[in-house]
């Protein structure tokens, strides 16, 4: 098919700490979807539409993923959507597949650093780090983190990505340069910016990354190549220095400040030479200034600082790479975020120093927030190309009635890093995504019944649309007629909610798992010695190994640093009805 007649997507994900393993559920669901569907069109296709074996109800349209953008924890999913595409041997999670064995999403979202000798939150609080160096890098060890990024970065048996993934896809890694880039503008009209105007320093940034076939080379396009300008890294994952590339910048974009250690990053001067084009575009007077040598060097830390939900990036490239696809609607931004912001409290602060404080850190983080650009594409979107996947859980009330549970993440407590507490934790909020991206692609990831053929390039059969077509109001016949963009294997009926279970069990109607409880107690009694003694090191770090220090670290601050901890622990677990 034509790359014309292709529908594009733009997968982006924002940052989530333990909280990704929803977005890993997520995604896991959608490729497996994807997989299933290209395997039925395959079989079509050999088959021939003359053949009396060829299934009608087959909707023969192609989806592609072009672009696939992530912040923090959305970063890392994003990295391990593009080591499952480009992995022969990869499985999704599943009836079939209950250990996520050869599932990459599952490794390490869910099972993450745990092993016969410890679990993860143990590796966390693992005090090695602090005696390895003379000064404290994070609140928490990040060996358990990269023990993840090991076990996830490496590929038994490589294959081409698989037609619903484009040979040109883009992986976009946001982070925050702490050292920053500096450009100098002109702004007396002298050509010769380096004798005069102003320095400005940017410190967002972005790694972009694609796979290396028949079209790309690896490492950075060449000059002379006719992509001189172009801003990406092309990855051979054949070469562990380019598995090393990514993995640096994987963990750089989910190195959550203080908590976990920033990341020392050494990219070719040549990527930051092209970058102004991708911050202003093809304006004159506007010169970075590079250190000399062909490497730039920086610490990184969370990507989620500066840019926590990157769809302005990621629709950016999409619409460079796809112009035309835009005209004609041919393309939707899939956005899924494990915290989106709903918060509407506009009011003023309190002018204490205290307040002032908290206002100000609160106005920074929006602000970053704000990405003008986003917004504008956002608002600029045709009707049904913007698609958000959040989390959604529901319980069944008294009455009988399924309402909207009080919370819906268990990994959600003490800022997103619950997740770390507890290997159920993250089991049940890795279903909730496949639970959710079952629900989004069946009933919300569509196109009206009049935009099918102009959208989608292709005429659905009547067997498709009576299979695949859902209305709304729901089950409601004289309803607005929608039709799937990614069609769903499992179902049989869509308008009346049949599946085949008799073909795919349990996986074409997903049960969530029952919503995890924590003991406290023995929380306490399996992590309460770890946590002490390792606040009590952090402790030594910082205010030095002198008598009185010793003593009031000894007698006061391990005591106090834990209650603290633990009070903090207990009352948000206890506010999500986590605790037995």
């Amino acid at each position: 098919m034509s790359d014309q007649k292709k529908f594009k997507l733009c997968i982006t994900m924002a940052g989530a700490v333990s909280a990704g393993g929803y977005t890993a559920g997520v995604l896991d669901y959608l490729l497996e979807t994807l997989e299933l569907w290209e395997q039925a069109k395959d079989k079509n296709r050999k088959l021939g539409k003359d053949h009396p074996d060829y299934d009608t109800s087959i909707p023969m349209h192609d989806v592609e993923i072009d672009v696939i953008s992530g912040s923090s924890a959305g970063g890392i999913s994003g990295t391990l959507t593009m080591l499952a595409l480009a992995n022969k041997n990869h499985k999704g999670f599943g009836e079939k597949n209950p250990n996520g064995d050869n599932n990459v999403f599952y490794k390490s979202w869910v099972e993450m650093a745990d092993d016969n000798q410890s679990d993860t939150l143990e590796k966390l609080l693992n005090t090695r780090d602090l005696e390895e160096h003379d000064e404290i890098r994070s609140l928490l060890n990040t060996e358990a983190i990269e023990v993840i990024a090991d076990k996830a970065l490496s590929i038994d048996e490589q294959r081409s990505v698989p037609a619903y993934a484009s040979k040109s896809l883009d992986l976009i890694l946001t982070t925050t340069n702490l050292r920053g880039v500096n450009f100098r503008v002109n702004f007396d009209g002298n050509s010769n910016t380096s004798s005069g105007g102003t320095v400005i320093t940017n410190h967002g940034g972005f790694f972009r990354y694609k796979l290396t076939n028949d079209q790309f080379a690896p490492g950075i396009p060449k000059k002379g190549s006719g992509n001189d300008d172009d801003l990406y890294y092309v990855l051979d994952f054949k070469e562990d220095k380019d598995m090393e590339y990514l993995k640096g910048a994987t963990l750089s974009t989910a190195a959550f400040p203080i908590g976990l250690k920033s990341r020392k990053i050494s990219i070719s001067s040549e990527y930051i030479k092209r970058y102004p084009r991708y911050l202003f575009g093809t304006s004159d007077g506007i010169t970075p200034i590079i250190p000399e040598g062909e490497n730039y060097t920086f610490n990184s830390v969370d990507g989620g600082l500066i840019n926590n939900e990157p769809y302005g990036i990621g629709l950016k490239m999409l619409r460079e790479k796809n112009p035309n696809h835009f005209k004609e609607g041919k393309y939707a931004v899939l956005m899924i975020d494990p915290f989106p912001n709903k918060d509407q409290d506009v009011e003023e602060t309190g002018s204490s120093i205290l307040k002032i404080a908290g206002g100000m850190f609160k106005a920074l983080r929006n602000q970053v927030m704000f990405n003008q650009d986003g917004i504008i594409d956002a608002l600029s979107l045709e009707d049904r190309t913007k698609f958000l996947v959040e989390p959604i859980r529901k319980v069944e009330n008294d009455q009988g009635k399924w309402v909207r549970a009080k919370s819906d993440l268990a990994a959600a407590p003490i800022s997103g890093f619950a997740g770390f507490l507890s290997k159920k934790f993250r089991a049940h909020d890795f279903q909730l995504g496949r639970r959710n991206c079952q629900s989004f692609l069946r009933y919300y990831f569509a196109v009206p019944e009049d935009k099918i053929e102009s959208r989608l390039c292709h005429k659905a059969e009547k067997e498709a649309m009576d299979r695949f077509q859902f209305m709304v109001p729901p089950r409601d016949p004289n309803g607005n007629k929608f039709f799937p963009i990614i069609p769903d294997m499992r179902v049989l009926s869509n308008f009346d909610e049949k599946v085949d279970l008799a073909t795919y069990g349990k996986d074409a109607f997903i049960e969530l798992l029952p919503y995890p409880k924590l003991s406290f107690s023995r929380f306490e009694k399996k992590y309460k010695k770890r946590i002490k003694t390792r606040i009590g090191k952090i402790s030594k770090g910082l205010i030095g190994s002198n008598f009185l220090g010793s003593l009031a670290n000894f007698f006061f601050i391990k005591k106090r640093g834990y209650k603290t901890v633990a009070n903090g622990i207990k009352d948000s677990l206890g506010s999500f009805d986590l605790l037995e």
